[in-house]
């Protein structure tokens, strides 16, 4: 098995797709540009038959390896020969032991990669010293009916949608341009004190976004916007990725109703699954569960040189 730099991209984007989905499409992960490392897993020195992608940065001097941000998970895919159990279960061990063993060879100061949620045998990682921390993120399987769906919305997230419209609060397809909706969570982001990434952002809409691969709604009352979503989707998954409303207009639930349509909308395009895509902060994933949805869990690697680990320990305890 042989780990190295992708030498064929347009066979890389093909396989990858096929199973991660949008967050492995040629057109998501151009806006990276050639700041985005994607290693494929060959069998032999040909045949591809895997990869993952990672960014990796210097600061202050000390390189880091990370997560691209807006992308939940480093892609990883392998596929495999293999029969029976033992025979899959060993081939699976040998990919994330040379997986372990390429990442510790970066010799990097600072390592954090989340795996995708099928990706569950870190052993190798917890045997080389990693710290595996269970992450979680919020599922809706909308296979079901939408009124079965909404059923299962907690009873204060449904008061609160029948406010809003009520209070004549209409969600709609965005009309402004790309550049709006960039500049709009933009300074959603901002004033949250998120990091922004903004030349990311800022591509994510002006060269990855479309109606072949995501949409933005709005919630607005008398023509006054209150509120904006965006997701992005591929053949079976609908992602939410950004969300910010107006607090200023004191309208309660413009929120719950651009999820709800959201989530309608995602089921509209023939999505099987409605994906929070994280749910890690305490208030975040309290108002995503209110939308009744199964609780899936994801794992990410941590490791870091160890003066660095002993200032995480105080800023990051949770990581490390």
């Amino acid at each position: 098995m042989i780990l190295k730099p992708i030498n064929n991209l347009d066979l890389f984007f093909e396989k990858a797709e096929s199973h991660i989905g949008v967050f492995a499409s040629k057109k998501w992960l151009s806006i990276y540009g050639d700041s985005l490392n994607i290693i494929g897993i060959y069998k032999d020195e040909h045949q591809l038959i895997g990869g993952f992608y990672f960014l990796d940065t210097k600061k202050y001097g000390f390189k880091f390896i990370k997560l691209p941000p807006y992308t939940p998970n480093c892609g990883l895919f392998y596929v495999s020969d293999s029969k029976n159990t033992s025979s899959i279960n060993n081939f699976s061990k040998e990919v994330m032991s040379e997986i372990c063993t390429f990442f510790t060879n970066q010799k990097s100061a600072l390592t954090i990669i989340a795996f995708p949620s099928q990706i569950i045998d870190l052993q190798s990682f917890i045997w080389s010293g990693y710290k595996v921390i269970p992450n979680y993120t919020y599922r809706i399987n909308l296979q079901q009916s939408i009124e079965t769906i909404k059923s299962n919305f907690d009873s204060k997230n449904r008061n609160a949608i029948n406010k809003a419209i009520k209070e004549g609060v209409i969600v709609e397809d965005s009309t402004i341009s790309k550049k709006e909706e960039f500049d709009y969570f933009k300074t959603t982001l901002s004033a949250t004190g998120a990091n922004i990434y903004e030349p990311i952002l800022e591509n994510i809409f002006l060269k990855f976004s479309d109606s072949s691969n995501s949409f933005c709604l709005t919630a607005k009352k008398d023509n006054v916007l209150l509120g904006m979503v965006f997701c992005v989707f591929d053949q079976h998954n609908c992602y939410y990725m950004l969300g910010g409303v107006d607090k200023k207009s004191g309208i309660q639930g413009v929120n719950n109703l651009l999820v709800q349509k959201c989530i309608e909308k995602s089921k509209d395009l023939g999505c099987t699954t409605f994906d929070f895509e994280g749910s890690m902060l305490k208030g975040v994933e309290k108002f995503f569960r209110s939308f009744g949805p199964e609780l899936f869990p994801y794992f990410t690697v941590n490791k870091a040189i160890l003066p660095l680990e002993m200032l995480l320990k105080f800023k990051k305890r949770e990581l490390f």
